[in-house]
């Protein structure tokens, strides 16, 4: 659709002429015509302006939306103005806390410097806000159980002072703080939990919510591994049927540990096997020719994070036995 353009021409009052008959060619811009953004955060918009050199500084920038005369909106932009030609500048802005069906619209970028000299750039930039699909990033260190740990959980969006609540469910932290980093007209903004993984904590859900503008509310959940020595569990049992050794050591860890048997070092004529599932491992043995029925056997059970050994006691098969787990 073609769209009429209504360009007000540079205004210079010198004794009440105007005059500025080059405006149109002298004066460019180039920015994108469509941004879109979401419900809650921000966008920015780039843009780099090039001027006639008779205009001096200081030029003042200002984005609007709605009529000249009436502006609706009005958008201060942030300069940087780092590897420009002289006759070129930065006029960059950045709209936060956007809501939907408000802060979309047509902006346009209006200069004004000196004693009432002002240029409306005939170019529009269309911004449309949509609902929200971006959710809090959440990272998570490498855990291990007694060891002090730091989560962190990014806010959706670069926007430079979001109203963001963050909230963190299915762990108690032993403290919480706030952080933010980045450069002019764009930020990231964080909360990190600092707590002591337990080997309990392993296959737990933590779930961050942020809730943007006090009405927007969206959330990232992660279930945490948390590394951590092996554990030999009471259902671990040997007995002797016959004249035959059979033993099976049940350990719980993580990463899955290995099982050994030290009493297998003695042994030349004897079974063995091994199974995991999930973070247990299961080894059963066998060794013939076995009659100290009141001794015991010793199970290892080790990973990258530690070692742990029991004692398991030998029973005879007739005896009854109530293993725990």
């Amino acid at each position: 659709m073609l769209q009429i353009l209504f360009i007000l021409t540079v205004i210079i009052m010198t004794n009440s002429e105007l005059s500025y008959p080059e405006a149109r060619t002298n004066f460019s811009l180039k920015v994108e015509d469509n941004i879109t953004g979401e419900d809650g955060l921000c966008i920015i918009v780039s843009c780099v302006v090039t001027i006639p050199e008779s205009v001096s500084d200081p030029i003042r920038t200002t984005w609007f939306k709605g009529d000249p005369q009436n502006l609706s909106v009005e958008v201060s932009n942030f300069k940087r103005n780092i590897g420009f030609p002289q006759n070129e500048k930065e006029c960059s802005f950045s709209l936060n806390h956007l809501v939907q069906g408000k802060s979309d619209g047509e902006y346009r970028l209006k200069l004004e410097w000196g004693e009432g000299n002002m240029y409306i750039f005939p170019q529009t930039v269309n911004i449309t806000v949509k609902e929200l699909t971006q959710k809090p990033t959440i990272n998570v260190p490498l855990l291990t159980a007694g060891e002090k740990a730091e989560i962190s959980c990014k806010v959706p969006g670069d926007c430079f002072q979001p109203l963001a609540d963050i909230v963190w469910t299915g762990i108690r932290p032993n403290n919480t703080r706030l952080g933010a980093r980045g450069v002019p007209g764009r930020s990231e903004h964080f909360s990190i939990m600092t707590f002591y993984p337990k080997p309990e904590h392993h296959n737990t859900e933590l779930t961050c919510t942020v809730t943007l503008q006090g009405r927007i509310r969206t959330e990232s959940t992660v279930i945490l591994k948390v590394r951590h020595s092996p554990v030999i569990l009471n259902s671990s049992r040997c007995f002797v049927w016959g004249d035959e050794l059979r033993c099976m050591c049940v350990s719980s860890g993580v990463p899955s540990p290995q099982i050994s048997w030290p009493v297998l070092k003695d042994s030349t004529k004897h079974s063995s096997a091994v199974s995991v599932e999930e973070n247990i491992s299961i080894s059963n043995i066998s060794i013939p020719g076995f009659s100290k029925v009141s001794a015991t056997v010793e199970c290892v059970s080790e990973n990258i994070i530690g070692t742990t050994k029991m004692e398991i006691q030998v029973h005879n098969h007739a005896e009854k036995q109530n293993p725990k787990k």
